[in-house]
C-alpha cells in the first residue's frame, strides 16, 4: 500500500473544453448522484456560470428546513496544527457535504463548538458555491475567499477537505474547484494537485526513521493529544515506512513504536508490547499481542483508548471492515471491547462533549 504523492497535472483540456463549450460539469445529467443533490433546475440555475447551482440543497438559495440534529465529522486544526477529526451534532439539512465544509470555514458556526485550542481549518468568508458527486467523485466549488489562507497551511487545507468528504461513502476522490475553474495547484504555496485527490495522499504526513523516499509503504496510525487533564482526541498521522508487504503489522508495529521524540503526541500502547502475529483475510485482521497489552489498571485489562487506537489504525491502513485481537493466542475481552467476536471500525471519532 504505497503512498502516491501528489504530482502536476497539466491535461486539464477535457475540463476546459467543458466550461469552454458552456455544458459545465454541474449540468444536469443522470448519472449525476450528490450527497447535496441540487434541485430541478430553475431558470436562475440555468443562468448560473458553468450550470453550478446557487446552493446544493434548496432552490433560490433557501436554506434546508431543520428537523433534527445529526452527527456529522469535520477536520479541524489542533494547537499544534495536526489535522484532526471531530464529531461534531449539527441541524439535519438536505445537503449534507456543503454543511460539513461550511462547519470548517474560519468565523463561519462551527466557532461556538470549538474545542479548547482547535481552530477551523477553511479561510474565513469562503463559501461552497457548488458541490457535485458523480461515479465517486467529488467535486466543489469554492468561491474566491479560499485563496486567502497562509501557505504554511497548504496541506493542513487539502488534507482536510479531502479528508472531510472522503468519509462519505460515496465520495472517493476529490476535486476542488475555485469560481469555476478547476485548480491544478494550490493558489498560495503552489503546491501541485492532482485531477482528483484521495485519501492515499494521507494525513499529517511524516517519513519514518531509517525509509528512503520513493521506496516506502504508508500506513496511518492514531495517536493521541491531550485535551485536558483528563480527556484527550485521536490524531490520524500517515507514516512512511520502509517497503512491506504486510501492511496490518507495520501499522500496530509504528502504533507502538509511538510519536517522534519532539512530538506533542503520544501512544497508549505500552513500547514492551509485542507483535506474536498478524494476519489479514479479506475484511478481518487478526492481531496477536503479548501480555503486555494487560497493563493497564493495575494489570487487569487493556487501556481502551489503546484498543480504540489499535482498532482505528488497522481498519485505516489495510481497508478491512474487522479486527479481532488476541492476546498471547486468547481472544482479549475488555470493559470497553469484547473481542470473542471480530469488532468493526467507530462509526465516529473523538465524539466527546464540549
Amino acid at each position: 500500500m504505497k503512498i502516491h504523492r501528489i504530482g502536476t497535472i497539466t491535461a486539464v483540456l477535457g475540463v476546459s473544453a467543458l466550461l469552454l463549450s458552456g455544458c459545465g460539469l454541474f449540468g444536469p445529467e443522470k448519472e449525476a448522484t450528490s450527497i447535496d443533490a441540487p434541485p430541478p433546475q430553475s431558470e436562475a440555475a440555468q443562468n448560473t456560470p458553468n450550470g453550478l447551482p446557487p446552493t446544493d440543497g434548496t432552490a433560490d438559495g433557501a436554506e434546508a428546513a431543520v428537523t433534527e440534529s445529526v452527527d456529522r465529522t469535520v477536520y479541524l486544526l489542533d494547537a499544534n496544527g495536526f489535522v484532526v477529526p471531530f464529531t461534531l451534532t449539527l441541524p439535519k439539512t438536505e445537503g449534507v457535504a456543503k454543511q460539513v465544509l461550511t462547519y470548517m470555514v474560519k468565523g463561519g458556526p462551527v466557532e461556538s463548538l470549538l474545542p479548547n485550542g482547535f481552530s477551523a481549518v477553511l479561510p474565513e468568508g469562503t463559501e461552497v458555491k457548488g458541490l457535485v458527486i458523480k461515479d465517486g467523485l467529488a467535486t466543489v466549488d469554492f468561491s474566491k475567499e479560499f485563496k486567502t489562507y497562509d501557505s504554511k497551511n497548504e496541506k493542513q487545507i487539502l488534507d482536510a477537505v479531502t479528508r472531510a468528504l472522503t468519509e462519505f461513502a460515496n465520495v472517493k476522490r476529490v476535486q476542488i474547484w475555485v469560481n469555476g475553474t478547476p485548480l491544478t495547484e494550490m493558489p498560495v504555496g503552489s503546491t501541485p494537485i492532482s485531477s482528483a485527490l484521495d485519501r492515499s495522499l494521507g494525513i499529517n504526513l511524516e517519513l519514518a526513521e531509517g525509509a528512503v523516499p520513493g521506496r516506502t509503504t504508508s500506513v496511518t496510525v492514531y495517536f493521541q493529544g491531550q485535551l485536558d487533564d483528563k480527556r484527550s482526541y485521536f490524531v490520524p498521522v500517515t507514516r512512511l515506512v520502509p517497503e512491506t508487504e504486510n501492511v496490518a503489522k507495520a501499522a500496530v508495529e509504528e502504533l507502538i513504536k509511538g510519536p517522534k521524540d519532539d512530538s506533542p503526541l503520544f501512544s497508549s500502547l505500552l513500547r514492551t508490547t509485542r507483535v506474536l502475529n498478524v494476519k489479514q483475510e479479506n475484511d478481518l485482521v487478526t492481531v496477536d499481542l503479548s501480555s503486555d497489552i494487560l497493563r493497564y489498571d493495575d494489570g487487569r485489562e487493556a487501556n481502551p483508548e489503546a484498543l480504540e487506537s489499535l482498532v482505528l489504525s488497522l481498519t485505516e491502513s489495510t481497508g478491512a471492515k474487522q479486527v479481532q485481537l488476541l492476546v498471547e493466542g486468547k481472544p482479549l475481552t475488555s470493559g470497553t471491547y469484547d473481542f470473542t467476536k471480530p469488532v468493526a471500525r467507530p462509526v465516529h471519532i473523538n465524539t466527546m462533549q464540549f
